[in-house]
């Protein structure tokens, strides 16, 4: 990767005939130094990136393929299109893949359905690790592998779900172990406080029946079932209030007289009662009228604008 650095100071094309020319002005020569600028910033990001490429092609035997998927790096495209337009770059992804090819098999292997490699790949789960973090291990199945598996074989499925359930007990005790050993320094028990919170809110997803923070209730047997008589369910009725303010900046409850309306008319309803428009008066009529009209189901549009209208 020596000798890259000198290639951010290459001239621009034409940029020397421009600048050994005679009689250019001052603008010329702004116009020249921003857009040499702008290259030298571009070309450093086209090294940086390729850099990173060439880094995580040797440490972690990735293809150029696998890296270009990562959001962070240049589309597959783009990056062939670097290579292709600048040899020193391209020098660099074939010195990297050259030394990859000594440290890592050519490619990952494909992994057919096999029931030891999904078993191995669930005691990793069940270990406490991430699905992200598993895939990525050069013997296990790659994540379209894991999710096709999820959505072809039932079994598999099941037993992935029992194995994240098993994963909430273990980081359920790591947390108990966080704790445990954290020694009594400020800095320390921040730094343990933040890990615990993260286990809790993780566990509470995974195993949201044991450790969420709310439980599951069976429901009631049938009357019929032979089993005690279950209590009859308690009806929970919920109301939205609403209020106006009057011009003379009273609050007045306009729930009743709202009622069968849509959003539109309650907001003109509003409206009108703080121009004025509506009195006190004509206000109680409609709240009698609502409370009439209250569990009837909808309120039919002639009747919702004589009331809106005080009538």
């Amino acid at each position: 990767m020596a000798g890259m650095d000198g290639g951010a100071r290459a001239p621009l094309a034409g940029g020397s005939a421009r600048v050994a020319g005679v009689g250019g002005s001052a603008g010329d020569g702004a116009a020249l130094r921003a857009k040499r600028d702008y290259v030298r910033r571009d070309w450093a990001h086209k090294l940086a990136m390729v850099r990173e490429a060439c880094r995580r092609i040797v440490d972690r035997g990735e293809s150029v393929t696998e890296i270009c998927r990562d959001p962070r790096m240049p589309g597959r495209s783009t990056f062939a299109a670097w290579l292709t337009a600048n040899a020193e770059l391209r020098a660099l992804v074939e010195a990297a893949q050259a030394e990859a090819a000594t440290l890592w098999t050519a490619r990952r292997a494909y992994h057919p359905w096999d029931e030891a490699v999904a078993a191995e790949f669930l005691a990793r789960i069940e270990d406490g690790r991430g699905l992200r973090e598993v895939c990525a291990e050069r013997d296990m199945p790659v994540h379209a592998t894991v999710t096709r598996w999820l959505k072809t074989r039932p079994e598999f499925a099941q037993a992935y779900r029992q194995a994240r359930e098993a994963q909430a007990d273990r980081l359920f005790d790591l947390a108990w172990t966080i704790a445990r050993e954290c020694p009594p320094l400020p800095g320390e028990v921040a730094a343990a406080r933040l890990k615990i919170q993260t286990l809790k809110w993780r566990v509470g997803r995974l195993a949201p029946r044991v450790y969420g923070p709310l439980k599951a209730v069976a429901p009631p047997p049938p009357a019929d079932s032979g089993a005690e008589e279950a209590e009859a369910p308690t009806r929970v009725v919920f109301q939205v209030r609403s209020w106006a303010r009057t011009p003379d900046n009273r609050v007045v409850e306009t729930t009743q007289a709202a009622v069968g309306m849509t959003p539109a008319e309650r907001q003109a309803l509003g409206q009108d009662i703080a121009a004025g428009r509506v009195s006190l008066e004509a206000l109680e009529r409609m709240s009698a009228a609502g409370e009439a009209w209250a569990g009837t189901g909808d309120v039919p549009a002639a009747v919702r604008t004589a009331r809106r209208a005080g009538r």
